[in-house]
């Protein structure tokens, strides 16, 4: 077999392969045993008809497509092997010469992971923003945890509701005197002031008495996603079945207590603990971010197609599936936001490519800096993980399935340990605002 590698644009190649007569005649001896079994020779019974028999009644050309099926991926693996190419995709081919008795000419085209050729990526300038967790911060954080620990219960001496309030409802929509699809629903609670419903539906529900109902008109917003519905003015049918008041608790040791820690104190410093602790992994993921933009700029990739492709059908995935989890479908969101899905490709192209060129720098500076993960690399990340989960059996029997993976990912962690330990790092302290955002993001 001769095998010729030629280097196209956007790293893409032509692997050209040529064998002999021996190798087609290989192929060819192949598809007549399948071709026998499908056709029917006068004389013959269904599969028995010899080679010659059925060449001389439909051509030799009967037995190519099956010699082909059976050649081409045989070829193919042989030449990736030989080449030593790493392909992304499917290779698309051409027959260029089928003679029996001579031989079988293909090409095949495919997309290949691209060669990276690295720019600067040690002794980058990178400031660090140093912040520090504030008392402001310790006690936004404690109350939010108040807020999810609240309990709703009855309201009592007043039989009004008021914002804020916890209200169970039944409603009905009317569109032009008729109800319309989804606008209805009976035993719904809703908190007053949410912002849960459309414009102008809780506030007419303030005032209103447990047992009492009422007609309330809205307007549908002009870009709400039902066309039926948008611009619209509809009447709800309501009637209030019952109000509820979420009570929060007191911050103090009973509280801290109810979560696991002795005192409220204790509670207090396992707070600003976690909050630095998002902080110092905040200002890591700063600076890591500040460097690879430095090194993307200066490195020189060539992304094929298909893998470019290939991410935004990853991202496109994800995003799906975060549209679910807040009740909507894709079609939805097209349809609300007035884009069609090429254009959402389109969108999505440019973070699609930076994701790639991200992966890909870093696994060329492991590469030449000789970056690895020993087993016992592996064993300590899976402990600490089990150990900081809610089931450490079942998720240290899940990491161990993953090893692999978890490598990559010890392996990439320890690339960015490298580049920040080889840049000129400059210290700046950043405003009492932005470690409290920063701690709202954790």
């Amino acid at each position: 077999m001769k095998v010729n590698l030629e280097q196209l644009e956007n790293s893409r190649v032509k692997v050209t392969v040529e064998v002999g007569a021996d190798k087609l005649e290989e192929g060819l001896e192949h598809a007549y045993r399948r071709v026998a079994k499908r056709v029917q020779i006068p004389g013959f019974r269904k599969g028995k008809a010899p080679r010659k028999i059925i060449e001389r009644y439909y051509g030799v050309s009967v037995f190519y497509e099956d010699a082909l099926d059976y050649l081409v991926p045989q070829l193919y693996e042989a030449a990736v092997q030989e080449t030593q190419i790493n392909p992304v995709d499917q290779p698309t081919f051409d027959i260029t010469r089928l003679e029996p008795g001579e031989g079988l000419g293909i090409e095949f085209e495919v997309d290949v992971y691209p060669e990276v050729q690295l720019g600067q990526y040690t002794g980058l300038p990178v400031e660090k923003r140093v912040r520090t967790v504030t008392d402001d911060a310790i006690a936004s954080e404690l109350e939010q945890m108040r807020l999810q620990h609240g309990e709703l219960t009855a309201v009592e001496g007043r039989d009004q509701v008021q914002e804020d309030d916890y209200v169970n409802l039944d409603f009905k929509g009317y569109l032009d005197g008729k109800p319309f699809p989804g606008g209805s629903a009976a035993g719904y609670t809703l908190r007053i002031g949410s912002g849960q419903f459309i414009p102008g539906f809780e506030e007419q529900l303030v005032g209103l008495k447990v047992g009492e109902e009422k007609e309330i008109q809205v307007t549908f917003p002009e870009d709400y996603h039902a066309e039926n519905l948008a611009g619209k003015e509809v009447t709800f049918a309501v009637k209030i079945n019952g109000i509820k008041e979420r009570v929060l608790p007191e911050l103090n040791d009973d509280f801290a207590k109810d979560l696991g820690f002795e005192t409220m104190e204790e509670l207090r410093e396992n707070v600003r603990k976690r909050l630095e602790e998002a902080i110092t992994h905040g200002i890591k993921h700063e600076m890591e971010n500040r460097l690879i933009e430095q090194i993307i700029d200066s490195s020189t990739i060539d992304l094929p197609k298909s893998m470019i492709a290939q991410q935004v059908d990853y991202m496109l995935n994800q995003f799906h599936t975060s549209l679910l989890y807040s009740g909507m479908t894709l079609e939805q969101y097209m349809e609300q936001a007035k884009k069609t899905e090429a254009e959402i490709r389109s969108e999505m192209e440019p973070e699609a490519i930076k994701q790639l060129k991200r992966g890909l720098i870093l696994d060329a500076i492991a590469e030449k800096e000789g970056i690895s993960v020993s087993d016992e690399e592996i064993e300590q990340k899976i402990n600490e993980l089990a150990e900081d989960s809610a089931n450490p059996e079942q998720t240290r029997g899940s990491l161990e399935s993953g090893r692999s993976r978890l490598a990559n990912m010890i392996r990439i962690d320890k690339t960015w340990d490298f580049l920040i330990a080889n840049a000129q790092v400059t210290e700046v302290q950043a405003g009492a605002e932005d470690a409290e955002s920063e701690a709202e993001g954790k």
